[in-house]
């Protein structure tokens, strides 16, 4: 290692760095400042910290600065805090993103940070009882500093996993399903980075790995901020009529449009509120998914607006009616009503209507099938 070493580790640590700060900008500029946004901007700062302290390491290393117990202690004392810190961080957004903070027994972020704080005083007092226990005498650290380093962070991450996976695999959205699999393996991508630089590669692979995946993990965020309603997890207004953009006639296949709309839903907010209204559109979101993952046609979904649905079917010859499509719905809808035991009667009105040739449009089918929805619901009402 020498002057070139350092320089280069130095620019990718800056590079690294700059990448970090514009997404912490972008955070601060155009975030919602929820509890799992002020975790993902911990999480940011956490790897800030820990670029500029490893830079230094390295710059140690290459010998451009010198070799000293002090410096070599103070170092990797600093990047061994930090990299608990980091895992710290990434687990409390987990545990944010899923809910987990809405449960009292979670609501302990220091109690959560306990393992950290003890391995730092283990690492702190060990140096001070025995010297020797982690730097040898020429300076370097034993094989005894590696394990104690990474078990902590591993701890955090191994948990991250275990929990994103299980809520996961409990979980009816599809999208809530990617998202909890992306935050489970995200440590462990940074896991496998690190490891690859401390024993294959002597280079900052670790620095460029955290900083691709966090900007992968920032863009699929994102891209579902853009185009998925936030309270059912289906796709949104904007993302409908993308959708509907790339839809043509096709003889081989019939496109229908549905359109569905919760019967008396003002009656449910004005009588029980409107976190009760916002769990009656999660329910008709959960029972639309549900219908379309039991039926054989490819099928989008999304939420209209306000308490109307969309769902568009594109059916061949072998697929299910449209009608036994939405009698399905209207099935499932009502099962999950009498599980759950609402205390008012959910069910929902709907209109369909399909492309009739090439020169007919979704958005003219999509009227029509609105037009059958309003005649479906003023049967309920007389």
């Amino acid at each position: 290692m020498g002057q070139e070493y350092v320089l280069f580790y130095s620019e990718a640590s800056i590079a690294c760095i700059l990448i970090f700060l514009m997404l912490l900008f972008s955070e601060r500029l155009y975030s919602t400042r929820t509890e799992k946004q002020l975790w993902f901007e911990r999480t940011e700062i956490a790897y800030i910290a820990y670029f500029i302290s490893d830079m230094f390491w390295a710059a140690q290393l290459g010998g451009a600065l010198p070799k000293s117990r002090f410096l070599v202690g103070f170092f990797n004392l600093t990047n061994f805090i930090l990299l608990s810190l980091i895992a710290y961080c990434w687990f409390m957004y987990m545990a944010a993103s899923e809910n987990l903070l809405l449960d009292k027994r979670w609501r302990r972020p220091r109690l959560l940070l306990l393992p950290a704080v003890i391995s730092v005083i283990v690492m702190i007092a060990a140096y001070i009882t025995n010297p020797l226990f982690w730097i040898n005498e020429n300076s370097e650290l034993s094989d005894l500093y590696f394990p104690m380093m990474v078990a902590v962070p591993l701890l955090y991450v191994v948990a991250s996993f275990i929990i994103s996976m299980f809520n996961a695999a409990r979980s009816e959205s599809r999208e809530e399903k990617r998202l909890f699999i992306l935050i489970g393996f995200y440590p462990l991508s940074i896991v496998v980075f690190g490891l690859v630089q401390t024993f294959i590669l002597n280079a900052p692979l670790f620095c460029f790995g955290c900083t691709i995946m966090m900007l992968f993990f920032y863009i699929q965020s994102m891209q579902m901020q853009i185009s998925v309603d936030f309270l059912t997890k289906l796709n949104n207004r904007g993302q409908i009529m993308r959708y509907m953009d790339r839809i043509k006639y096709s003889e081989n296949e019939s496109c229908y449009v549905v359109m569905i709309d919760i019967n008396r839903f003002k009656q449910i907010n004005d009588s029980y509120g409107h976190m009760e209204g916002d769990r009656a559109l999660t329910i008709v979101a959960d029972s639309l998914r549900q219908t379309a993952e039991q039926i054989k046609a490819p099928t989008f979904l999304g939420r209209y607006g306000g308490d109307e649905f969309i769902m568009i079917v594109q059916t061949g010859p072998e697929n299910e009616k449209i009608g036994e499509i939405i009698s399905l719905f209207g099935n499932i809808l009502e099962e999950k009503a009498r599980k759950l035991a609402l205390p008012y009667q959910l069910e929902a009105s709907a209109g369909f209507d399909f492309l009739k040739d090439s020169n007919d449009s979704v958005e003219k089918c999509l009227k029509r099938a609105d037009e059958k929805l309003y005649l479906d619901k003023a049967k309920i009402s007389t």
